[in-house]
């Protein structure tokens, strides 16, 4: 009996220990911003633009500290969860105009980017080319 009391003990103390270690973790989460959706012309595929940061939470101090800010063109099947995606960490957002979709046919789309200039007037900056049959 006594070693069954014994035993009951540490069990408690260990979880105890462990519970309060899981409690003081900093907790990472990555959280994205979708700014546009583009089916392909037979809806076989689709894509979604989205602005990424990510963000720490210190849990024992109650602190949010962020972090690094990118875009990602997520794509896959039409109707699917959108797993996969290509990332582009030193992408500027901040002078960003709007976003264009062409698809050539239903796997190869042309994301063309406008940017805004100082002067006020609006400009195609740059193209990306994705064949979502290939990821």
């Amino acid at each position: 009996m006594k070693k069954i009391i014994y035993f009951i003990g540490i069990m408690i103390s260990l979880f105890g220990c462990s519970n309060e270690i899981e409690q003081n973790r900093n907790k990472e989460e990555t959280s994205g911003f979708s700014i546009q959706t583009s089916a392909s012309p037979n809806q076989i595929h689709i894509i979604e633009l989205k602005e990424m940061s990510s963000f720490t939470e210190d849990i024992k101090d109650k602190k949010v500290t962020y972090g690094y800010h990118s875009f990602r063109i997520y794509y896959g099947k039409y109707g699917s969860l959108l797993e996969k995606y290509k990332e582009f960490p030193s992408f500027d957002l901040t002078t960003v105009e709007h976003f264009e979709t062409h698809w050539t046919d239903d796997n190869l789309v042309i994301v063309k980017i406008f940017r805004k200039k100082d002067d006020g007037t609006t400009i195609e900056a740059e193209s990306i080319k994705l064949d979502t049959s290939k990821y």
